[in-house]
């Protein structure tokens, strides 16, 4: 005779509870609760650091939905980027996840390709996980996305690109603009040509402005058919290269906003036999790990990249608890290499391996 199915369903393995933690360090639930909500790193007493070590010993996993409803936080922040293809923003994420994660938050990551459909869209996913705070790197000039997020009573800090009227954490962008386009003027006479990349971004845009006012204030101001826009790759700088190198005479001094545009750029320039620091001078921007391991070392604006993440990530904690944060603007410095005619060999914190 067949055997009936049986209608038992195993529920798999069984998950520690937090009672189970309690009753293994021989506390109360209320403290193991007390105790793993601060983090480990507030774990100041023998009993705190017993806890800990119990839990990590059970493996046990707070039971994030129980929490959100006892306390109404999630404990989740929205992190917008513009797109997951960029060391600049990984590098600044980074600060964001390890500041957030030491205060006890785990992030939710929302590319959005700087198209305010898709920003509107995935803020609907935010407001549906209920996150508790937004940082926003994806500002987008002329989007409504930002009035969604104040409208719906977010706590909410920019990064990456300031809007006027919202808090941000920034970076000197125009000073950076004006120690490029002085730098170039100084070293290389005639017309200079600027890769501005996305005329959206006000980061960019600021970049931008301080180069062309220092070359204005210099006597030598830009030609507007030599200031280039596009998207922030090595291959869009190397359109840009081509257009230049096409002209009857092309620009040997060029600024590109950004440290990929400014490779492309320089490698387009080098394989029509140019020689960096002499027949062409690039400066890029960021200090990203290519600019500085290139066979021609890219001189660039540097940027706190991570250091500005952990500053943002800290500001949105402060505005969460009821404080009131300022904005801030972060210093930037000009790094000289290669490509405008200084050292060609780095040695140093700077230099790549094995030099």
């Amino acid at each position: 005779m067949p055997r009936t199915p049986s209608t038992h369903r195993s529920r798999g393995p069984k998950h520690p509870t937090l009672a189970d933690v309690a009753r293994a360090a021989e506390v109360d639930p209320s403290t193991v609760s007390r105790t793993l909500r601060r983090g480990e790193d507030g774990a100041r007493t023998e009993r705190a650091r017993r806890i800990w070590a119990v839990a990590r010993a059970l493996d046990y996993r707070p039971n994030l939905a129980a929490a959100a409803l006892r306390t109404n936080l999630t404990r989740l922040i929205a992190v917008f980027i513009p797109r997951l293809r960029d060391e600049v923003l990984a590098l600044m994420y980074e600060g964001i996840e390890e500041t957030l994660e030491a205060a006890g938050y785990q992030c939710v990551v929302l590319a959005t390709g700087d198209d305010p459909d898709v920003q509107l869209a995935k803020l609907q996913i935010a407001l549906q996980r209920r996150v508790d705070g937004v940082l926003v790197g994806d500002a987008v000039i002329g989007s409504p996305f930002l009035a969604r997020v104040r409208a719906a009573g977010i706590p909410c800090i920019l990064f990456n690109r300031p809007r006027r009227g919202y808090r941000s954490i920034t970076i000197d962008d125009r000073a950076g603009g004006r120690m490029a386009a002085e730098h170039l003027l100084a070293r290389v006479e005639g017309p200079l040509a600027v890769y501005g990349a996305m005329n959206h971004a006000q980061n960019l845009i600021h970049r931008v402005d301080g180069f062309l006012d220092a070359c204005r204030a210099a006597g030598r101001a830009v030609d507007p058919e030599l200031i280039f826009h596009g998207g922030l790759f090595a291959e869009d700088g190397l359109g840009m290269a081509e257009r230049l190198l096409a002209l009857p005479h092309p620009p040997r001094g060029i600024f590109a906003v950004n440290d990929a545009a400014a490779v492309g750029v320089l490698g387009e320039y080098v394989r029509h036999g140019a020689r960096p620091g002499e027949d062409v001078f690039v400066v890029g921007f960021n200090n990203v790990f290519l600019a500085r391991v290139m066979s021609v070392p890219l001189t660039t604006v540097a940027s706190p990249m991570q250091e500005l993440g952990a500053a943002a990530a800290t500001a949105l904690l402060e505005l969460m608890a009821g404080g009131r944060p300022t904005s801030q603007v972060m210093p930037v410095e000009l790094l000289v290499r290669a490509s405008t005619g200084g050292p060609g060999l780095l040695t140093g914190p700077d230099a790549p391996p094995g030099a």
